[in-house]
């Protein structure tokens, strides 16, 4: 099976503000104010970085932010490409990304 891509939503559907340690983000279409912690706030700012409309894999995303992060999963058995990948796929849940290709 293909590894699922993400990309940002278009700027105008996701308003986000910085609340202390958290970030609450408005979703414009539903409505719906989420609040985020840390590292979602990160892979959407990550996301937001790619050419609009572009879609890039879990591997893409840590690859681009391994400059700015160290990247390490909660067990040494676990990639940071499978942990990126499950909260991208929570994001796409909730409406905040798009997501192309199934797990």
């Amino acid at each position: 099976m293909a590894e699922p891509a993400f990309a940002a939503l278009p700027g105008h559907a996701l308003k986000r503000v910085t609340l202390g340690g958290l970030e609450a983000a408005y979703h414009a279409p539903s409505g719906i104010t989420h609040l985020l912690a840390e590292p979602l706030p990160d892979l959407l700012d990550a996301l937001m970085r790619l050419a609009p409309g572009r879609f890039a894999t879990s591997a893409e995303i840590v690859s681009g932010m391994s400059d700015r992060f160290e990247l390490l999963a909660d067990s040494p058995d676990e990639a940071p490409e499978r942990v990126v990948c499950e909260r991208l796929c929570e994001l796409a849940a909730l409406g905040l990304v798009r997501m192309h290709g199934q797990a």
